[in-house]
């Protein structure tokens, strides 16, 4: 069935409040953006039924702080006071709507890793203010699922895919404008950092990877091809730039399920390969001309001890020796605490061993098959590109940290409440990822 248009379901609504996000963004305005977005946000909690169309607004607001050089005890009081006077627009939304209990099928599993949370603090060494707030978030992953798996009405995983390959060329737009500013592009890349004060490198690069995937779906259905793979090869130069070397590996080692998606099923398989050569070409004609920038990324991968994994595989072996110590519920949300300095062990399997313990791998574990199922029931073009955009951020999530990094998490619940309601509506397709008009 062909979507009917609606300009708030458009790529001219979303690139109207992508593009005011780089305004905000740029010019450092961070409380009236993120306090207009709000208010945007409640107007439309309050008038509308269906909370897809909150999301353009909740989304942008992750990617306009400008800076986060802040302790928790120095972080501006409207960082607090704004996401309750949200939470209180999400109640009275389920209060108006009289929204029927429907219940989620991460739920029990999400439960379980909130009563990890809960029990670790037993064991944990820390149990102070930051501790609370950081039960407070695994709180809120479970509340934002629940409440988004109620109140997301219809078919939306186009208007998802729309919204995501938006807020890729926004990332990408903050990336090149972080480098433009800079006294000296090949120095800010040989820092190997970048700050875009919402996110450091693996934080950027893992959106990157979801959104750049998202967009291969508009090679695959659109005929505009041209236009999104000029967009996608401008993305790809920009997750090289963030400098991440766990990003790029695992934007690499996906790529050959993005291959397959576009072949799969399609009938002219001969434009596809014109327009991967497009970027192939353009892709080689850039680092041909300009190398030099690219030397610090060959630089890192060149040093990397894939051995040792500078350093990672060390954390690795903390994070078992933690496990063996605290084998139950975990060493608590604080297990790698070094002086004042509370970090990750780079891998989402062995922090939440260290955490969480057998609990919490239990969870974890739980969620990953019944997101699988989620999916691979009637999959199709939009669910197929959408799970292997989640493969590719947990595939970075082996080697840095994304399934606890909570901007990245509330994204992702929320993809899966709406892929599950996807599952609830009675449309059928004739065949697994075959295009429904023929291109």
């Amino acid at each position: 069935m062909k979507e009917k248009y609606h300009f708030f379901n458009s790529f001219i609504y979303f690139i109207i409040l992508s593009g005011f996000s780089l305004f905000i963004w740029m010019n450092q305005l961070d409380f009236l953006g993120m306090a207009l977005f709000t208010l945007m946000s409640i107007i439309v909690l309050l008038v509308t039924k269906n909370t897809i169309h909150v999301l353009p607004f909740f989304f942008n607001m992750m990617f306009m702080i400008s800076q986060t050089e802040w302790s928790l005890e120095t972080i501006p009081i409207y960082l607090f006071i704004l996401p309750v006077i949200l939470g209180i627009a999400f109640i009275l939304h389920y209060i108006i709507y009289h929204e029927k209990w429907v219940k989620g099928k991460l739920t029990i599993p999400l439960l379980l890793m909130l009563v990890a949370m809960i029990f670790s603090i037993f064991n944990t060494e820390i149990f102070d203010i930051n501790y609370g707030f950081y039960l407070v978030i695994g709180l809120f992953y479970v509340l934002i699922y629940i409440f988004f798996i109620q109140t997301i009405k219809g078919d939306n995983l186009n208007y998802i895919l729309r919204l995501f390959m938006v807020l890729g060329l926004l990332i990408s737009a903050q990336v090149f404008i972080y480098y433009l500013n800079s006294d000296d592009v090949l120095t800010a890349l040989e820092s190997k950092s970048i700050n875009l004060g919402w996110g450091i490198s693996n934080f950027v690069a893992t959106y990157l990877i979801v959104f750049i995937s998202a967009s291969f779906y508009y090679i695959k259905t659109r005929k505009l091809k041209l236009i999104t793979t000029l967009i996608i090869t401008f993305e790809i130069i920009m997750l090289l730039f963030t400098l991440s070397r766990g990003g790029v590996l695992a934007f690499v080692t996906m790529f050959p399920l993005l291959i397959f998606y576009l072949y799969h099923g399609q009938k002219n398989k001969l434009t596809i390969s014109l327009y991967l050569m497009i970027l192939a070409i353009i892709l080689g004609i850039i680092f041909s001309l300009q190398t030099d920038y690219f030397m610090p990324l060959f630089e890192r991968f060149k040093n990397l001890d894939i051995k040792e994994g500078n350093g990672r595989v060390e954390l690795w072996v903390q994070a078992y020796h933690k496990f063996r110590a605290y084998p139950i519920v975990g060493a608590g949300l604080f297990a790698r605490v070094e002086g004042d300095y509370f970090g990750f062990y780079h891998n989402t399997v062995m922090h939440t061993l260290a955490s969480l313990g057998l609990v919490g791998l239990v969870s974890l574990l739980w969620q990953m098959v019944v997101v699988l199922k989620i999916f691979m029931k009637n999959i199709n073009l939009e669910k197929g590109i959408l799970l292997i955009a989640l493969i590719g951020a947990n595939l970075h999530g082996m080697v840095d940290n994304v399934y606890f990094m909570p901007q990245f998490m509330i994204l992702f619940f929320i993809v899966i409440a709406a892929t599950e309601i996807h599952n609830h509506q009675k449309e059928s397709y004739a065949r697994i990822w075959r295009l429904p008009y023929g291109q």
